[in-house]
């Protein structure tokens, strides 16, 4: 009798128990659900062009590479300027586009391996734009590069 009597007093301690964590686990899950409620709306995103910067496309460029010279390059591009006006920046993108033709013809497959070559293509004609545009073009973006 002893022995029914401590299983049954302990079974009691084990619901009791149960019930007071699973309250517990249920009122935070609440509180935590609410607190997401509240901050909901994601933080704004600092972003480095604001203010007058706009991306203008350049158009296609289709070239041939220096080695082996079967090897044809076709970029697609767009800058990101500060303001000028539309005249200025289709001028600009023509020498822009001109001098990435006369890199792009002193250049071999092997300079754009893997994503470091393409990092460096990338570094390498963002600089040649800013140079060019006395510092108006903060960066060349490379759209497509396809290489045959």
């Amino acid at each position: 009798m002893r022995l029914i009597a401590s299983i049954l007093v302990l079974t009691l301690i084990a619901i009791g128990a149960g019930a007071v964590a699973g309250l517990h686990l249920i009122a935070t899950a609440e509180r935590v659900a609410a607190d997401a409620k509240k901050s909901a709306a994601p933080p704004p995103i600092a972003s480095s062009y604001a203010g007058s910067a706009r991306l203008r496309k350049l158009s296609p460029i289709v070239t041939n590479l220096a080695a082996p010279a079967n090897n044809w390059a076709r970029i697609e591009a767009s800058m990101v300027t500060d303001s000028m006006s539309d005249e200025d920046a289709g001028i600009l993108a023509a020498h822009i586009s001109e001098d990435i033709v006369t890199y792009l013809r002193s250049t071999t497959v092997a300079q754009f391996e893997g994503s470091r070559g393409l990092q460096h293509l990338r570094d390498d004609l963002t600089e040649r734009a800013n140079i060019r545009s006395a510092g108006k073009v903060r960066e060349l973006i490379i759209e497509t590069l396809v290489i045959q």
